[in-house]
């Protein structure tokens, strides 16, 4: 490799990766590099490791129209772009890489991954499934009288939000409504005291009235800004403000939950970390909820933990939960639809048939989650919920 080759662009936009991308139909080969970070490693020495990586699994592009010199001139030619992101996370622990001749994507992990390269008809999802929850973005609305910031946030980390249009405090919200005017300031004597204090002439107003149409301004630049999305919406505020803004909300997806405490006391790691928790909490209830459905239903025609049938089923986009296990492999290939081949070990050709599973029910709008709790069926390795009841289950098993 020269160095003329890894100062070119990417030859297709590099994006981060989210799961619409990765369980979108790529052209193969579909080549996923998963890399734990180290704590002191520059990013060339990141990139020699993935191009070591790249060349130990060379024998696996074998049948696909890529050389492992392509794969490595794509990979550096893209590096660039990759490392900006990654330097964006600071905290991530591991970086995975998804590289076709049709896409080229990353993604930073908060956690550390064991590292492989995995070279397919699709993309290697199963490592990100517990890290990257499918409805993973979130919003926090920071809130003070003084200050208004919206962030948007991922299991990758968080960024600021641009809200048009709204008062930034108080004071504003009351100048720009030509409430200034009305309410005339200055100092008075305390006859108790003598210390000298604000007194206001004009209208009375009482301060919950003020706040209440401060925040109502806000609420509505805010539900301009999130105009269509359906992610969950944190507050971030002292206790008082909390129901105030509540009271004026018609954004449909504001969170039970709050960050509570003074914002400005917030770093932004902190007000991420405390977001992430409420938002993981979140997503363990769905989980829960989701496998209740399971075992309500289990061992009727709206269920099944036989691979075979889980599959098709997936083809056809019928999957509505699927759970599947964290370690167990299952190796096999589809020859047309609803035709599965089983295989006791890897063949050539094979694919990981358990993230097969997972990319196509991701694929048709399903949910994917990996059963950790020792839930699944005796012997299974994948438990799946239709969306509606289907027909006898085809014989073998999974």
């Amino acid at each position: 490799m020269t160095a003329n080759a890894s100062a070119r662009e990417a030859p297709v936009a590099v994006k981060e990766a989210d799961y619409t991308l990765l369980t979108a139909g790529h052209t193969a080969p579909c080549i996923s590099l998963y890399l734990t970070s180290k704590p002191v490693e520059t990013a060339q020495q990141r990139l020699v490791r993935l191009r070591s990586m790249l060349r130990a699994a060379e024998s696996h592009l074998g049948g696909f129209s890529m050389t492992v010199d392509e794969a490595e001139s794509w990979l550096a030619s893209a590096w660039r772009a990759i490392e900006a992101g990654q330097a964006a996370r600071p905290a991530a622990e591991g970086l995975a890489i998804f590289l076709s001749k049709d896409s080229v994507s990353y993604r930073p992990l908060r956690e550390p991954v064991a590292e492989t390269v995995v070279i397919g008809n699709e993309f290697f999802v199963r490592p990100l499934l517990p890290l990257v929850p499918r409805d993973e973005r979130f919003f926090i609305l920071e809130l003070s009288q003084k200050h208004v910031q919206l962030y948007e946030g991922s299991a990758s980390g968080i960024k600021e939000r641009a809200l048009e249009g709204i008062p930034e405090n108080v004071r504003e919200d009351f100048k720009g409504h030509g409430f200034e005017r009305e309410y005339q300031l200055h100092t008075a004597s305390s006859r108790a005291s003598g210390q000298k204090g604000a007194v206001f002439h004009g209208p009375s107003l009482d301060e919950k009235d003020r706040i209440a149409h401060f925040l109502r301004d806000v609420e509505r630049g805010v539900s301009a800004a999130l105009q269509g999305q359906q992610a969950p919406l944190l507050l971030a505020a002292v206790d008082y403000l909390i129901p105030i803004y509540r009271s004026v909300n018609t954004y449909a997806h504001l969170s039970d939950d709050a960050i509570i405490g003074s914002p400005h006391l917030f770093g932004l790691n902190e007000l991420y970390t405390a977001g992430w928790k409420i938002v993981e909490k979140g997503i363990s209830q769905q989980e829960q909820g989701a496998f209740a459905v399971y075992q309500e239903h289990a061992n009727t025609r709206l269920t099944s933990s036989n691979l075979r049938q889980i599959l098709a089923e997936a083809q056809r986009g019928l999957i509505r939960f699927l759970f599947v296990s964290p370690s167990a492999e299952r190796w096999g290939s589809i020859s047309s639809p609803g035709a599965v081949h089983l295989h006791s070990t890897q063949e050539p050709g094979d694919s990981d048939l358990l993230n097969l599973a997972a990319t196509l029910t991701l694929r048709h709008g399903g949910q994917v989650f990996v059963e950790t709790s020792n839930r699944l069926p005796e012997g299974a390795a994948a438990a799946a919920v239709f969306r509606f009841a289907l027909g006898s289950p085809p014989e073998g098993a999974g």
